[in-house]
């Protein structure tokens, strides 16, 4: 995959587009690509680029907004000419290993609070998604959000007391699961492994480890037909069924999604409308939403991701490239 880091300028630096991404994000160059061949001014940068590779200068003007630029060795961005902002998947802010650990702290707040409340504070930007909207987008609120939006959630309980998980699972007939809350990366001894989504047996019901830290448990979707991957942008639903056999991605399909058989899904009309519903009370112009199908036909809301990949299903990549192209050249929703 082509790396696009983007496009040379003379003289002012003046993209309208701003894209906040990790150096090499093959899903971002779908879009960065599609914006050079319409033309469309944008530069791509990241958090780690900054302040070692990009230099920021802003000057706070008398009517009220940020003038100035941002700046690398070759490219850079005309603060006032920012319409959009694609807040990809960033990268932390870098600093020199001859800092120590406090200094290297200090440097990341003020860093913190300096680039990102410029950018965010710039009138009339679309942000696809403003930081905090995606910071707020736990998974505790987004289920709370979802079922006020009319979307079937199964049963959830969120605890740090091991006696609260077995009657828990007597309602849900006995079969419950176990997921992260956040990322389920994690690095343990050097090593890079996945914590997915696994059921829990009744005799870990009681475990006092459970004790240690909150856990979230949910009844399990015994009869899942399937799982759909609905990727939306301003609106616009992007639905796929993700079948798996049996095996491992049959509970979780992000064991071994190399084993899934894809096809465009559509969803139902309430289904639709409690999504779009969802997403707008969370203030998300983008997301990554996953739903598990039972038997019945009942969708049920498991997961928003304001950050979900999309470019590995070829079913919808080119409409959803073009989806985020048109949203981020046009500037609003």
């Amino acid at each position: 995959m082509t790396h696009i880091r983007g496009q040379r300028t003379r003289g002012a630096v003046a993209p309208r587009v701003l894209v906040i991404t990790y150096a090499l994000d093959p899903t971002a160059d779908f879009v960065l690509r599609e914006l050079g061949e319409r033309g469309v001014p944008f530069w791509r940068t990241d958090l780690a680029d900054f302040p070692s590779r990009s230099t920021l200068i802003a000057e706070l003007q008398p009517e009220g907004r940020w003038g100035g630029q941002m700046y690398d060795e070759l490219r850079g961005v005309d603060l006032s000419q920012v319409r959009s902002v694609w807040w990809r998947k960033p990268t932390s802010y870098s600093f020199p290993d001859t800092m120590s650990g406090p200094e290297r702290r200090f440097a990341a707040a003020q860093a913190k609070g300096a680039l990102p409340g410029v950018l965010a504070s710039l009138p009339g930007t679309l942000w696809v998604n403003h930081p905090e909207r995606n910071a707020d987008c736990t998974k505790p609120a987004q289920l709370a959000v979802a079922a006020r939006a009319g979307l079937r959630v199964p049963e959830t309980l969120i605890t740090n007391d091991p006696q609260a998980v077995a009657p828990f699972a007597a309602k849900c007939g006995g079969r419950i699961v176990t997921k992260v809350f956040g990322s389920i990366v994690h690095t343990e001894g050097g090593k890079r492994g996945q914590l997915y989504t696994r059921r829990v047996p009744p005799d870990q019901f009681s475990n006092p480890r459970i004790g240690l830290t909150a856990h979230l448990f949910q009844r399990e979707i015994t009869t899942k037909a399937y799982e759909i991957r609905v990727t939306a942008v301003a609106g616009q639903l992007f639905s796929v069924a993700l079948l798996a056999p049996d095996g491992p991605a049959r509970l979780d399909w992000r064991r071994d999604s190399s084993t899934l058989t894809h096809r465009l899904a559509e969803l139902p009309t309430d289904v639709a409308h409690g999504i779009r519903t969802m997403l707008r009370d969370l203030g998300l112009v983008y997301a990554a939403l996953d739903l598990i199908v039972d038997a019945d036909g009942t969708h049920y809301l498991i997961d928003v991701n304001p950050g979900g990949q999309w470019a590995w299903i070829d079913l919808t990549r080119e409409a959803i490239t073009h989806a985020l192209a048109d949203l981020l050249e046009k500037g609003t929703t």
